[in-house]
């Protein structure tokens, strides 16, 4: 009686484990979709290996370009965030509470929009976009043109985004420092050099 006890209990919390007990984000929710409306990234997303994105959104390798239009495949266990572009390519975001300190859903609530890239670009003078489009991130720009180029500043590295200072990865191991006065970047300085 014990062991089929034992065995019912152990089945139970292998189907809970296995399952993943965590509540899956939907895209259409965490976003509020409406009918007919697309989702678009909201900023660049960077990466080595599309399978492996890091959420920290490191600087490195290529990158899927703010405004590309996506459809949403899913959200996994162990935090994968899977969508694709249009041309089939498939992503993979990894995503961590721990070093977003966030939740999936505002994670993906401030990665992807129902905006269009039309108007989620719109007013930004022609050489700013040019740098945006390009990931690139150069004094006189402001902090929503920042948030285009290289997305939201990891919380882990920058609590709190009003500070005037925000901090990137570049690469794993070397770091960038966006510095601002008032809404304008001062300096971008590689901390590393």
């Amino acid at each position: 009686m014990r062991f089929r006890l034992l065995a019912l209990l152990m089945s139970a919390i292998g189907v809970l484990v296995g399952a993943g007990c965590a509540d899956p984000v939907v895209f259409s929710e965490a976003l509020q979709q409406g009918v007919g409306q697309k989702i678009y990234t909201q900023y660049n997303i960077w990466y080595t290996d599309p399978e492996e994105i890091s959420c920290l959104n490191i600087q490195q390798g290529s990158f899927i370009p703010v405004g590309t239009e996506i459809e949403p495949v899913g959200t996994g266990s162990f935090g994968a965030i899977r969508f694709k572009d249009t041309a089939g390519h498939n992503y993979v975001i990894k995503f961590d509470s721990g070093t977003r300190l966030c939740t999936m859903r505002d994670f993906i609530g401030y990665t992807f929009t129902t905006t269009p890239p039309d108007e989620l670009l719109k007013d930004i003078p022609p050489k700013t976009l040019e740098r945006i489009r390009r990931g690139e991130v150069v004094a006189g720009m402001n902090r929503r043109d920042v948030l285009l180029a290289y997305g939201p500043p990891p919380a882990i590295r920058t609590p709190n985004p009003r500070l005037d200072t925000w901090l990137y990865w570049l690469t794993p191991t070397e770091t960038v420092r966006v510095i601002f006065r008032g809404d304008k970047v001062r300096n971008v300085w590689n901390i590393n050099d």
